[in-house]
């Protein structure tokens, strides 16, 4: 050991620990230091840790002929309020039938926590949910008022897409003679996707009849469907059939309080304005804008940059050649039915810059220079010019503007009127 003042040979002090020599100075000068430390309040001393030994869980065993019997004893409770609720159905005693078809098909769930073992033992013809859309007809026939909740409670069994269409119009039926027409307009336009055509023109009066503009609605559904759901959140964008936050707002539209429910993922309210747009539409022009939504919607937020790169390597999958092929149907679509916009042109030419059609994309940005841009003249031409020539530059120049997203036409505008007397 040695001397902490000086470093020679030293012995270990018994008070501090420190080495000390026997040199005078030395010893002195640890003399004061040891004194000094020795006055020093003694501080709290550390518990000793612990360290608890988990406590391992022995897995409870699963035991087969209690389960057997378990299921055995399931399966008779639920063929009894089968056929005791099919019995009270044929006997025109709707209350009952409804009570026990609701009970078997609350219990079927039970049979599912068994174990294999257990379901071995069900019979091979054993109905494995029960069918509660024979009971939803009858209801609806008779105008029973428990109707509504049985279709309701068919539809969470998610069935084929026919029995889908069928409750959505009886369901919109009964909204628009409760007075709710504007839920009923949710559910029809619902009914519309899964095949129950309405014609735009029944739309334009229901929506009227709710006191709601088509043209404005159209307009809104157009804007909404190119909003993600962080943008849509941020701007408040309510649905305007429900009041409720729409990228917050459950897509099972059958249910009673959609705005509470929790099931709704990223980009669904997109899709649910884009097709309600898609029932609005009447006039050619109406067509071409929503031509020119589809195409920004199959695109995103962020625009067809990294498609079109893929494309122009050569390494897209036929999963990306065909979204690339579709856009470009909708812009050239748009182009077709709005012949005085330039933002399909714009779109066109960005589309075919990033994937290397630099030609074809010079040609389009002349188209698109000639033609208008509506109210968004001021604010956006630089913007969609500068991502043109981002593209045709294979990314090599910078945007000059910081742009959260890609502009997009916030406001719909007709021919002007020079274009007008120029057709005449």
């Amino acid at each position: 050991m040695v001397c902490s003042q000086c470093g020679a040979a030293a012995e270990r002090c018994e008070h501090c620990g420190a080495g000390v020599c026997a040199r005078r100075f030395c010893v002195e000068l640890h003399e004061a230091a040891c004194a000094a430390v020795s006055a020093l309040p003694s501080g709290p001393q550390p518990s000793p840790i612990t360290y608890a030994k988990p406590v391992s869980r022995k897995r409870k065993e699963r035991n087969p002929e209690a389960e057997r019997a378990l299921a055995e004893q399931l399966m008779l409770t639920i063929d009894h309020h089968r056929q005791a609720g099919r019995a009270a159905l044929l006997a025109g005693d709707l209350d009952s039938a409804y009570d026990e078809l609701w009970a078997a098909r609350q219990l079927e769930p039970d049979l599912d926590r068994l174990g294999a073992d257990a379901l071995a033992q069900l019979p091979a013809d054993w109905e494995i949910e029960t069918d509660l859309t024979p009971l939803a007809r009858a209801l609806a026939a008779r105008q029973h008022p428990r109707a509504a909740d049985a279709w309701r409670r068919v539809l969470d069994d998610r069935p084929a897409r026919s029995v889908q269409a069928e409750a959505a119009e009886w369901l919109a039926s009964d909204a628009q003679k409760h007075g709710q027409r504007r839920l009923s307009l949710r559910i029809l336009h619902a009914a519309n996707q899964l095949g129950r055509t309405t014609r735009p023109e029944t739309f334009h009066r229901l929506y009227r009849e709710a006191g709601l503009d088509p043209a404005r609605m159209f307009q809104l559904y157009l804007t909404a469907s190119r909003l993600d759901t962080g943008t849509a959140r941020a701007m408040d964008l309510r649905d305007p059939l429900t009041q409720a936050i729409w990228s917050d707002q459950d897509v099972r539209w059958w249910l009673r309080d959609s705005a509470t429910a929790s099931s709704s993922h990223a980009g669904e309210h997109q899709a649910e304005a884009l097709g309600r747009a898609r029932d609005l539409s009447i006039t050619k022009r109406d067509h071409g804008w929503l031509a020119l939504a589809e195409g920004d919607y199959a695109a995103g937020p962020l625009g067809v940059r990294t498609l079109g790169r893929s494309v122009r390597a050569g390494c897209a999958d036929p999963a990306d050649e065909e979204l690339f092929v579709r856009i470009r149907l909708s812009y050239e679509a748009a182009a077709e039915k709005l012949p005085d916009v330039a933002w399909p042109w714009y779109r066109l030419a960005e589309l075919l810059a990033w994937a290397g059609f630099e030609q074809a994309a010079t040609e389009h940005l002349e188209q698109a220079e000639g033609r208008s841009l509506g109210p968004s003249e001021r604010t956006s031409r630089a913007a969609v010019r500068a991502l043109v020539q981002v593209g045709l530059n294979h990314g090599a120049a910078s945007l000059p503007v910081l742009m959260p997203m890609r502009p997009f036409p916030t406001e719909l505008f007709g021919p002007s009127l020079i274009r007008r007397l120029r057709h005449r």
